[in-house]
């Protein structure tokens, strides 16, 4: 009786760990490079039926008759457009008028002296008295830059001469630059000898004309009392 109840449960094992019993016909052996069977083929019933095909039918491409040919570009003609002056009006031409009149009213005017400067001394050097002509000459043309620039490479050549920090002095007052002036007709006639009064006169006429452009009116009517010799 023990040994039917070791044996059931231990049937009853086994059956659960045999394989399924396979339902239908063995499955075929494939060799490779050999047709298939036809008892490995699909059933017919059990294959998808495909579906039936529809012929397709090809035009060739026509362009249309109204589209325009993209071959050949179309010639477009270019205007050339004239530049348009536009005329000054009333108010832009006196705007203009207004600004050079601004203009002119904050230059200061240019003070001439007008006693004319003294001849060099003849004791100077041959290069200064060239330097000196060249420095009159671009006087006379009203180029003041490069006549102050020959004065200055005379002064470094001959620096106790009286006459030429005279004439830098009258540069400068015509440059507008009035100080300046004065204190160069200052130094003339401080190296200047007792026997150049004409030269002391024109650096007091320098002297006042840089005072009168400055606004020193009674430091002015000084320096030109002292330009008569009073």
């Amino acid at each position: 009786m023990k040994r039917l109840f070791l044996i059931v449960p231990l049937a009853m094992g086994l059956a659960a760990c045999a394989p399924p019993i396979r339902v239908g016909p063995p499955a075929p052996i494939v060799t490779v490079g050999r047709p298939m069977p036809p008892s490995a083929r699909p059933h017919p019933q059990l294959a998808r039926p495909s579906a039936p095909r529809k012929s397709v039918e090809v035009y060739p491409y026509r362009p249309s008759p109204s589209a325009p040919d993209a071959t050949t570009p179309k010639k477009t003609a270019t205007k050339v457009e004239k530049p348009q002056t536009e005329p000054i009006s009333e108010p832009a031409t006196k705007r203009l008028t207004k600004t050079k009149a601004a203009a002119s009213r904050s230059t200061p005017p240019r003070v001439r002296v007008a006693h004319a400067p003294p001849p060099p001394a003849p004791s100077l050097p041959p290069a200064v008295t060239t330097l000196l002509k060249q420095a009159e000459q671009q006087r006379q043309a009203r180029d003041y830059v490069s006549t102050a620039a020959l004065l200055e490479r005379a002064l470094g050549i001959q620096p106790q001469a009286p006459s030429i920090w005279n004439r830098l002095a009258r540069v400068r007052v015509e440059q507008g630059r009035y100080a300046q002036a004065a204190n160069l007709a200052k130094r003339s006639n401080a190296l200047a000898g007792a026997g150049q009064q004409t030269l002391k006169r024109d650096n007091w006429a320098i002297i006042a004309a840089a005072r009168k452009a400055a606004g020193d009116t009674a430091g002015a009517a000084r320096a030109l009392r002292n330009a008569r010799g009073g």
